[in-house]
Parts: C-alpha cells; structure tokens; sequence
C-alpha cells in the first residue's frame, strides 16, 4: 500500500447527490469537515470542526456531558447537525438533543436504560437521519425506528424484530443504486466465516451475506461501519487495537478484502467524505499521528492530527447498562436489556486468574492533578496509598469487561510518600494518552458497558467507572 501527501483543501465529491451527501460537512461545500469532541474540565462537551474550505478549525457550540452517546447527523434539511444522546437518570429514559442551525437545542426522548442507540443511518432514503433503539425481549433483538425524528412534529414509529441476543448490530447500504440503509447483524457463521444479516426496514427484505472473515464474530468482535461507495452498496470497515497498534480493515459485504493498514497508536477512526473522488474514506486519528486510507486507490494519505475525541455520523452505542462484577467462575453478562449479549472468549473473568474489589488503598483518577503540566494532567492514573498491596509491575493494562486492553497505565514512581503511581500516555503507556472520558468510550464501544478493570500482571481490580473518580475529590 503506498503513501501518498495532498492537499485536502478545496476538493470536490464526485458522489451522486441522490444517494448521499457528505456527513458531518459544516462548510457546505461538499466534502466532510473533520469533527472531534473535547471534554471540559466540567465534563461537558465542546465541539469542533476542521472545515475543509478555509482550512481552518471552527467552534460548532457546546452539547452533552462525557458518556453521552454522540449522535450527529443530518437530523434537519440543509446540513448536519451537533447531537448526543443521554440517559435521565431520574425517567430512566433516552433523551436524545441536537443544536440546530439557529443555535436551539431540541431534544426527543427515545428508549430507555440499556437500550442500544442507533444513530446515523437513514431507513427511508430521504436524506435525513432516522434514530432508532434495540432491546432484547424474550431474547429476540426488537428494534424501534423513528423516522425523520426531528424533522418532523409526530415521527412515524416502525417496531420489529430482527436478530437475537448475541448478536451484533450495524447498518449499512446493502443494495446497489439506493440511498437506503438496511438494518443489520453480524454472528458466527460456517466454514470460519462471519455471517451478515441485512433487511430492509421499509419492504421486509433479508439479504444474507455469508463471506465476511472470522475475525468480525469472535473475540473482540469488532464492529462493523458502513464506509459508502458510488455504486450506493456500502463496503464495511473494522477498526481492532492491540499491542498499541490499531488494524483499519475494509471489506465487501460479500466478503472480499479491499483495502487495510496497520497503524501506529490504539487510535480512533472515522468515516466520511474528505477526498476528491467518488466514495468515503477511513480517517484514522491517534494522539501523535492521523492518516487517511482511501479503499479505492488502497492509498495512504498522512494528515495531522487534531486532537480530541474523533467522532462521525456513525454511532451505535448503549446507554445505563449495569455490569455484574464477575467471578473467576462465571462469564459476566451485560444486562437482561443488552441486544448484543457478553463479548465471546469467556469475558474478563477467562482473562484474569484473580478478580479482585478495587481496594480502599487505590484512587482512581479520570484526569491527573491541577498541578500537573505535563500529558498526565489529561490522563486517567491509579494512585495507590502507602501500604498498597504490590507487586508494582513496570506496566499495567485497563482492560473491558471482556478482558481487552483500552488503555495502558505505565509505572510513574514507588515511594515519595505513596505505594506507587501509574499515569496513561507516558514510557510504556505513551500510546495511550487517555482521559477517562475516552477510556470509557473505548471500552462501551466494544462491550456496551463504561466498566474497566486494572489488570497488574494476571490480578484484576475492579469494575470501575472509567468515567467517575473513585477516592478522589479533586476529579
């Protein structure tokens, strides 16, 4: 795969407009803006975006607190609009918010605690988005899709049943020509193949795709993502960290591989429109490095990075799930409400020899000290109080409630008053230099659950929030 540097200003989508137009493109000129949320030391959101036309970097407003679920998306006629998703805790249920044009911010409820969100796809065809929520009932995956949620007054409601618990839900494009998305599962298939379902949402159609690799249903299990193409059959694109290195995969639906690269970091990657051409790219974003794969040419576009948390018009995210702390006997679950089911390869507890409460002697930090003015003022650590249990190994991993790596914490120092003290994005965690607010999101991303575990050597501590301080008060 070559590598190729350009210039991303000014350049113009040679996409149908009839079957799409460029996400996330604030600008009006066609080609996607790169768009990343940051959290404030308040925990909310501000957001921003690279427009592609001035090359500059444009404050799109503030929206949503860290573990809202982001839903940007053409929710409204003539762009796309800011929005996230976010549990009440009082009703219990979704209340889904967007900002529009005039800077209001409009909010819907739809779902309720441990529904998975469904955000970015358009089940009708007609340019706007739809939202849509999964729960399990009876252990069959019952979806309920609103049409034109915001776009309209009174939204036409459509509840169905499509997949089974276990399961992975995704949407994509499966049908040549049209702007429709299909609903979509991925499970085990035969002959060590991934098994796609599809159907169309509007007629009750199934398509079945049987090819796509094994890796897509088993162990981390990622995620497939639409990434569109001008034939309006959407290719999928998977994005696996491990070992601080992040694989991008693109496929058919049909299962032919089309493009991939290995990157550096365990970084984020993104969808959207940004070269010149017809189809999107993959745009992969780590602290210290970003690039662009382009699956026609199978180039490499190196780009910068711009800091925060990456985001796209693509997100399917659960909201207020509950995770039982699991024994060293047991496979955890992630709740009677979670569509998808415990990730394969036996959960945390197959990966750990002891699971252990976090003690009384270990603080958890979602960001470091005021004091600090180095990369550990922005990333999560674990302080442990003198007379902590050791041994201190030189590294540590935070690992989901499946037993897989979202962030690494590297030894600071032993003694000075404390037991020992690991910080994220410094020595062997340098890849990683994340704040809890991005831990979280890695590990709901690939579980449906915030839940981490400090992982020193084969002993795991947790669950904890990687969202909330545990015995700390200045975080």
């Amino acid at each position: 795969m070559k590598k190729v540097a350009i210039s991303l200003g000014a350049c113009l989508s040679f996409l149908p407009a009839s079957l799409t137009a460029a996400p996330n493109d604030f600008d009006g000129d066609g080609v996607s803006d790169r768009t990343w949320v940051q959290i404030e030391s308040d925990n909310t959101l501000t957001w921003n975006a690279h427009l592609s036309t001035s090359q500059t970097q444009s404050s799109l407003g503030s929206l949503g607190v860290a573990g809202d679920a982001i839903t940007m998306g053409p929710w409204l006629a003539g762009g796309t609009q800011i929005g996230v998703a976010s549990l009440n805790t009082a009703t219990k249920q979704i209340e889904w918010s967007i900002r529009d044009s005039a800077g209001a911010v409009r909010t819907k409820v739809l779902g309720i605690k441990g529904d998975l969100v469904v955000s970015g796809g358009d089940f009708n065809g007609n340019g706007l988005a739809d939202a849509a929520v999964v729960r399990l009932v009876d252990k069959k995956a019952t979806w309920t899709v609103m049409f034109d949620f915001f776009a309209v007054d009174a939204p036409v409601e459509k509840t169905f049943q499509f997949g089974e618990a276990g399961d992975r839900v995704f949407y994509a494009r499966a049908e040549a020509g049209s702007a429709v998305d299909w609903v979509g599962i991925t499970r085990t298939g035969t002959n060590s193949k991934t098994l796609a379902r599809m159907m169309d949402v509007n007629s009750g159609a199934i398509k079945q795709f049987s090819r796509l690799p094994k890796f897509a249903s088993e162990g981390t299990r990622p995620r497939p993502f639409p990434v569109r193409q001008a034939s309006g059959t959407d290719l999928v694109g998977f994005s696996v960290g491990s070992g601080g290195k992040t694989s991008v995969r693109v496929f058919s639906l049909e299962g032919g591989a089309v493009a991939s690269n290995v990157f550096a970091g365990l970084g984020v990657s993104t969808v959207g429109d940004f070269l010149q051409g017809p189809g999107y790219e993959v745009v992969y974003e780590a602290s210290d490095n970003a690039s662009i794969l382009n699956p026609r040419s199978i180039d490499i576009v190196d780009t910068v990075p711009y800091g925060g948390i990456p985001v796209d018009e693509i997100n399917v995210n659960s909201l207020g799930l509950e995770v039982a702390a699991p024994t060293p006997t047991s496979t955890p679950t992630t709740g009677g409400d979670e569509p998808e089911g415990g990730e394969t390869g036996g959960g945390v507890a197959g990966k750990c020899s002891q699971i252990v409460k976090l003690p009384s002697t270990h603080i958890y930090k979602t960001f470091g000290s005021k004091h600090f003015s180095d990369i550990r003022r922005k990333t999560i650590g674990l302080i442990i109080k003198s007379g902590g249990k050791g041994p201190f190994p030189s590294c540590i991993d935070a690992v989901d409630t499946n037993g897989n790596s979202v962030a690494k914490l590297a030894l600071y120092a032993v003694g000075g008053g404390w037991g020992a003290r690991y910080y994220a994005g410094i020595r062997c965690a340098k890849s990683t230099p994340f704040g809890g607010a991005q831990v979280a999101a890695r590990a709901q991303e690939k579980t449906g659950s915030s839940k981490i575990y400090m992982k020193f050597n084969n002993v795991c501590y947790g669950p904890i929030d990687a969202n909330k301080c545990v015995g700390s008060s200045s975080c």
